[in-house]
C-alpha cells in the first residue's frame, strides 16, 4: 500500500471572505467574522464560502443595528432561506451577538479597544469571548481571535496588535 499523502493546506485567502490576521477596520467587520465562525463550526469551509454572499444578504451586510433589531419574523425568514445554513440556534445566537457587540461598543468604544483591554492575558480574553458571545466555544473563540489579529495561530499567544503595538 502506498504511503498516505495529505492535501496541502488551503491558503487562508481561499477559505475566508475577509483578511486574516489583521485587526478588522470596524465592529461590522468583527461581526461578519464572528458570524462566519458561528455558522462555519462543523462545516466544510467550501460550503461556507459558497453560501457567504447569501449570508451577507440575509444578515443585512452585517449591519449590527439592523440585525440587533431582528424579530421572530426575521428568524422565520432566515429559517426558510435555503441559501444559508438554517440552524435556528445559530441564527438566534447571531442576533444576540449583534446585540452583544453593541454592548461592547458602549462599554469599551468598540471591539478593538475591548480586545486590547486584555493586554497579554490571552486566557482571560478567550474566556470572556466565550462568555459574551453565543455559539462560541474554546476552539471557535481562538480561531476568531486569531483571524482578528489578536492571537497568533496556532500558539494562541497575544499578538503585538493586542498589546497596542500595531506594526
Amino acid at each position: 500500500m502506498p504511503p498516505r499523502t495529505h492535501a496541502p493546506a488551503a491558503d487562508p485567502t481561499e477559505i475566508f471572505p475577509f483578511p486574516v490576521g489583521q485587526t478588522p477596520p470596524d465592529d461590522r467587520a468583527y461581526f461578519e467574522m464572528l458570524t462566519w465562525f458561528v455558522f462555519g463550526a462543523g462545516l466544510n469551509w467550501k460550503v461556507m464560502r459558497n453560501k457567504w454572499p447569501n449570508f451577507q444578504k440575509a444578515f443585512r451586510k452585517f449591519n449590527i443595528n439592523a440585525v440587533a433589531k431582528f424579530t421572530d419574523a426575521d428568524i422565520d425568514r432566515l429559517l426558510a432561506d435555503t441559501g444559508i445554513v438554517r440552524n435556528g440556534k445559530k441564527i438566534t445566537g447571531t442576533i444576540e451577538n449583534a446585540r452583544e457587540i453593541k454592548t461592547v461598543a458602549k462599554e469599551h468604544g468598540g471591539m478593538t479597544p475591548w480586545i486590547r483591554s486584555y493586554g497579554p492575558d490571552a486566557a482571560a480574553l478567550i474566556k470572556d469571548t466565550k462568555r459574551r458571545f453565543h455559539h462560541i466555544g474554546d476552539t471557535t473563540a481562538r480561531l476568531f481571535l486569531s483571524c482578528a489579529g489578536a492571537l497568533e495561530y496556532p500558539t494562541w499567544k497575544p499578538t503585538d496588535r493586542q498589546r497596542h503595538r500595531d506594526p
